[in-house]
């Protein structure tokens, strides 16, 4: 596994800097991200492309008929995915743009952060949040908002590796926990 993240992330700093070179860091961004979203979204295509029986040329014009003919990422994007599939890499193609994104967005200084809450967050204790986070970190912050009822109250936050797990079904948790051992037992 480190191996392919090492992988991954030597193929995304070189199409980066391809990219900060042709000053197309924008576009190539927006084509990354797309490619991962579709790669996200049909796992079939991810198993056709991560299948090493199929011929490169198959692949590569697969590729070229999902992304190329109808213009949906640049040139430079297309070449770039022509590359990876001649060097048969198909298969670290979804770290590959993880990758990419992780260096875009240290590039942009721009942190991602999620909350997950039990009900919708209101503009006030977003923008808290927020700027906590900008204080903590002084990135921008990208925050990704979900609403999880089972969580009953509180929140849980996801910034980087890092998680605060605030929330009050997790206290109840360690509260079963405690509760649940018997304290009249003696341990030797």
């Amino acid at each position: 596994m480190v191996q392919v993240q090492l992988l991954a992330k030597r193929y995304a700093q070189a199409l980066f800097d391809l990219a900060l070179e042709t000053l197309a860091v924008e576009q190539i961004a927006g084509d990354v991200s797309l490619v991962r979203s579709v790669l996200d979204e049909n796992r079939a295509l991810r198993k056709v492309l991560d299948n090493p029986v199929l011929d490169a040329s198959v692949k590569s014009r697969l590729v070229n008929a999902i992304f190329g003919e109808k213009k949906a990422i640049s040139n430079l994007s297309l070449r770039f995915l022509q590359l990876i599939v001649r060097k048969r890499r198909e298969a670290q193609l979804v770290e590959i743009c993880r990758s990419f994104e992780v260096i875009y967005y240290d590039y942009k200084n721009i942190i991602k952060a999620e909350v997950i809450t039990a009900s919708p967050m209101d503009d006030q204790n977003r923008n808290e949040l927020m700027e906590q986070i900008r204080a903590f970190t002084h990135k921008e912050v990208e925050l990704k908002e979900t609403v999880d009822e089972t969580l009953v109250g509180g929140f849980v936050m996801r910034v980087e590796d890092y998680q605060y797990d605030a929330s009050i079904a997790s206290q109840m948790r360690r509260l079963r926990k405690t509760f649940g051992e018997n304290l009249f037992v003696k341990k030797f």
